[in-house]
């Protein structure tokens, strides 16, 4: 049975550029195989889309050189690079099948324990749920996580988000990221702290952007 094409979850254009975001590379198709048991297993065709945060980007750089200035610290690769991001996944199944709930959860744990793994994050633990009110008018559940980011000497909190949901043709699974608070850092005698984030607010802008995809 064929595997229909699996359509990118995207944002919506001008909503990202009104908050500063942007597309990260080249929208990534994939065919793809998963185990469903120990004799069988289907293919699933897949998209992927990932997105940066450039105006945090830009604000982490001005508030770095602030505290470059005013300690008079005149080299960079000292400093950790952080920002904020969102990917989504869209898959379909053969013959327009949807996902059962058990493999969403088993690819959303996975993905969210890649991205775990990939920054360094530690002691995640997930601190609420939120319903989401969806462009159509759809209510999706997404889950806040919270952790910290190892950065050299020091570590930075960061919170996490993870939505998956669904329709009649394919499933989405949606994970984010961004720096929450502050940055202490301690090089030589300078002991500060090298920016601060709201990450409340971030997650909020988050929100609104995934409510936009279609």
């Amino acid at each position: 049975m064929e595997t229909p094409a699996a359509s990118p979850a995207l944002i919506d254009e001008t909503t990202l550029e009104n908050h500063g975001w942007s597309q990260e590379g080249e929208i990534e198709y994939s065919t793809l195989q998963q185990s469903i048991s120990d004799s069988s297993s289907i293919s699933f065709n897949s998209t992927f889309v990932k997105y940066r945060n450039e105006r945090l980007t830009s604000d982490i750089i001005d508030q770095t050189n602030s505290f470059k200035d005013a300690y008079n610290i005149p080299f960079d690769s000292e400093f950790p690079k952080m920002d904020a991001w969102i990917s989504t996944n869209r898959i379909t199944l053969p013959g327009g099948a949807k996902l059962p709930i058990d493999m969403i959860s088993k690819m959303t744990n996975r993905s969210f324990n890649d991205m775990s793994e990939q920054n360094n994050i530690r002691n995640f633990s997930k601190i609420e749920t939120r319903e989401l009110v969806m462009k159509e008018g759809s209510v999706i559940y997404v889950s806040i996580y919270s952790g910290s980011a190892s950065a050299q000497n020091s570590s930075l909190n960061v919170l996490g988000l993870v939505a998956a949901f669904g329709n009649e043709d394919s499933s989405t699974i949606v994970i984010g990221m961004t720096p929450n608070g502050s940055l202490p850092v301690n090089i030589g005698p300078v002991e500060a702290d090298l920016f601060t984030i709201d990450g409340n607010k971030e997650i909020e802008e988050m929100l609104e952007l995934i409510a936009t995809i279609e």
